[in-house]
């Protein structure tokens, strides 16, 4: 069996032409999502002991142990920290979910690694609330225009 037949999320796009300007934009990504070449030297230094390691810390009776799901950034995090560290994907291949569930994995490396990643996490908590201001006050000055233009025209 062909293993072509199989989607691979991860698999390269584009034509190779104009690599200039996806190189750019792939390294502005890469910087706001915090895949740093610190970090990537980092998980390099991972093994699957440490997440097991972690798990067992975890399971400890941390209150921690119960937390939700994945931010949007931490899964855009994720998805593309997989692509560019072969050596995390491979961990979590091994790991996942023979001797822990995904959620699980990833809980136990953004713990792992949160002092490389927590100032990218914490700029894009405050773009959005930036962005969430904006779009609130953009939409409260409409309102005020529309009261103001209904005014003027009742008083014709």
């Amino acid at each position: 069996m062909a293993f072509s037949a199989f989607s691979w999320p991860f698999r390269r796009r584009g034509s190779g032409s104009g690599a200039g300007g996806s190189v750019s934009k792939s390294a502005e990504e890469n910087e706001e999502l915090g895949v740093t070449p610190q970090l990537l030297d980092f998980l390099r230094t991972l093994s699957p002991d440490a997440f097991k390691a972690a798990a067992l810390q975890l399971q400890g009776g941390s209150a921690e142990a119960a937390a939700g799901d994945l931010t949007s950034w931490q899964e855009r995090h994720a998805v593309r920290v997989l692509s560019k560290a072969k050596e995390l994907a491979k961990i979590r291949y091994d790991l996942c979910p023979r001797h822990m569930k995904d959620k699980q994995f990833w809980k136990i490396y953004f713990l792992l690694s949160k002092s490389y990643i927590s100032p990218y996490e914490l700029r894009a908590i405050q773009k959005e609330k930036l962005r969430r201001m904006e779009m609130e006050n953009g939409k409260s000055k409409e309102v005020i225009t529309v009261e103001v233009e209904m005014q003027e025209s009742k008083d014709q």
